[in-house]
């Protein structure tokens, strides 16, 4: 068969994977997109559609008082994904941008892998089921509705596939020889395709890039595990980090909570909630139970991978044999079991058993160095454990059944295999958001003024949170077309907060909205009533159901009376409006 059918083919399996596993999506392709409700699947939305509205009218796409009316953000470190806001440029339909960027996303993210583990593995099931771990991984499936940006991986494959061309290392040397110049540029256009994707999957290429090389600056390929010696030497690493760690600690050095965000062993045995098979009622209440993870229900603890794999690894280490896989008489493939090892410890930092810190890992100094310490998700490194597990086990596996089985019995193990691990991966149905909005959006559409003030809000980033925001007031934007007061960045700089709080009018309905039966703050003068609505120009106030009559909802209808604000039930919101002028 000729390679492009061949890889056309490959390509078209992990596409049928993506319309099975997030049916009926295809059937509304340009009107509704997997979301979780009230997450940040909403917030992206609005990335691509404010990327194109600013693009079009001739705006910085990288800066925006759309949100955070009147001071603005950066979106510089904001996940904002310019690369598919780009692709919204042509395709003017969200929805559609949504779809068609994780399909590609998906398909080339399999394809990939499937080209990379077919240097070493002669078995083209056992490749096409390295693209399936790689592509559709339980923490890839659950994060589909959710974060679009920690799945936008198809460069991943290929950068590796390219760098493993572009360089020949040395033993005892960090810096490599080039190999390959071509090799090299398209590392470079790989890394700036993933950096205009996301910023955790950029230092996925970089920690992958210093793993590799540190295998040879250590000369790890010619340690001998049978001796002693060495794993004395690795029993003291592992002190030596530990009490350094602690040191660190003591001494209040700023880790940003990455090791607080660290995962637990249990978690690679625990098959997450949205799992159709796997869903057991013990793995819910593991999943929920504070004395093991410190956020208990956050996706960000889910680091399954199946069980068939887990049980796979367990078969080749025990299952003695004298004959080396193919990735291992291969110097560019031998690294890749210690790359393994690393990306594991970095999901890790803390080795968390059942909830007990037991040991503090190397790659736990990664989150006590500036700059670095900003990457303070690491089960999210659970992503490069899913390409190079199956990579390392298959090719192990085809150097313990080539002398044992026939080629038929090799491809009947390898199918069951495959349906084994589609079944632990198979995922729930998941929820779709259309392009339907409230009725009320429109009615503030056709008002005059720039800015919709809404109840409940807030602003938050990944460090600080105040008030409440709804993340879907971003995607109704694009309706209304009127700025918000409310924010979600990652980064927010900390003087807004201040200034935003400063406000004595906003201080006394974020007081109402938050604790309703607390004594909120004094009551503001009729100035700095005035000095508010003269800041936020609110061509309206919408007041979302769940806080109807509530107190910031009988409070806001008093404090906007004197002005004229008449008041309007649509649906189930009401609409506190200016007087017409």
């Amino acid at each position: 068969m000729k390679t492009w059918l061949r890889l056309l083919l490959v390509t078209g399996f992990y596409a049928l994977l993506f319309v099975l596993f997030t049916w009926p999506l295809v059937t509304h392709f340009t009107t509704a997109f997997p979301t979780v409700p009230g997450r940040d699947s909403l917030l992206y939305a609005w990335n691509f559609w404010y990327f194109r509205e600013a693009v079009v009218n001739g705006h910085n796409p990288f800066y925006t008082d759309w949100l955070l009316y009147p001071w603005g953000s950066w979106l510089i470190m904001h996940t904002y994904m310019p690369l598919l806001g780009a692709l919204n440029l042509v395709l003017n339909n969200v929805p559609l941008t949504i779809n068609s960027g994780l399909l590609v996303n998906y398909s080339l993210s399999g394809t990939g892998a499937y080209l990379l583990c077919r240097r070493w593995v002669r078995n083209p099931v056992l490749c096409l089921l390295a693209g399936v771990i790689f592509a559709y991984s339980p923490y890839k499936l659950i994060r589909l509705p959710e974060h679009y940006n920690l799945v936008l991986t198809a460069t991943v494959p290929f950068y590796v596939m390219a760098f493993l061309d572009a360089f020949t290392f040395r033993l005892g040397k960090l810096l490599p020889h080039v190999h390959s110049r071509r090799a090299v540029i398209w590392c470079l256009v790989l890394g700036w395709i993933t950096l205009l994707c996301d910023y955790y999957i950029t230092f996925g290429l970089l920690y992958f890039s210093a793993a590799y090389g540190l295998w040879y600056l250590l000369r790890l390929g010619e340690l001998n595990w049978s001796r002693w010696q060495i794993w004395l030497r690795v029993a003291l690493v592992l002190l030596t980090s530990h009490f350094f760690i602690r040191l660190l600690r003591i001494l209040q050095v700023p880790d940003n909570g990455g090791p607080w965000w660290g995962g637990d062993v249990v978690s690679y045995f625990m098959p997450p909630p949205t799992s159709y098979f796997l869903d057991f009622e013990w793995a819910q209440e593991l999943y929920l139970n504070p004395k093991v993870f410190n956020m208990p229900g956050s996706l960000e603890m889910i680091l399954f991978s199946g069980y068939s794999l887990l049980a796979l690894g367990l078969l080749v280490v025990v299952w003695s044999n004298r004959q080396a896989s193919a990735r291992h008489l291969d110097p560019s493939g031998r690294p890749l079991a210690w790359v393994l090892l690393f990306f594991m410890m970095l999901t890790l930092p803390t080795l968390r058993i059942n909830g007990q810190e037991t040991l503090h890992l190397p790659t736990c100094v990664l989150h006590f160095i500036p700059f670095f310490n900003n990457i303070r998700c690491p089960t999210r490194w659970v992503m490069m454990v899913g390409l190079f597990l199956p990579l390392v086990l298959f090719s192990r596996l085809e150097a313990l059944w080539q002398p044992r089985l026939r080629p038929i019995q090799q491809m009947a193990a390898s199918m069951a295999l495959l349906a084994v691990i589609m079944i632990e991966y198979w995922p729930k149905a998941m929820h779709l958001t259309t392009t339907d909005v409230p009725i009320v959006y429109e009615e503030v559409a056709k008002l005059p003024g720039s800015t919709l003030f809404p109840i409940p809000f807030g602003m938050i980033d990944g460090y600080r949170k105040i008030g409440e925001v709804q993340t879907e007031q971003f995607f109704y934007q694009a309706w209304h077309r009127k700025k918000l007061p409310t924010g979600y960045f990652s980064r927010i700089e900390p003087r807004i907060f201040t200034a935003f709080q400063q406000d004595i009018v906003v201080r006394r309905l974020l007081a109402l909205q938050t604790y309703p039966n607390a004594i909120p703050p004094a009551q503001p003068t009729p100035t700095q009533v005035t000095a508010f609505l003269r800041r936020y120009e609110p061509a309206a106030f919408v007041i979302d159901p769940a806080y109807r009559e509530l107190p910031v909802h009988v409070y806001l209808r008093q404090l906007l009376r004197p002005y004229g604000y008449r008041e309007q039930v649509i649906g189930d919101y009401v609409l506190l409006a200016p007087p017409a002028k």
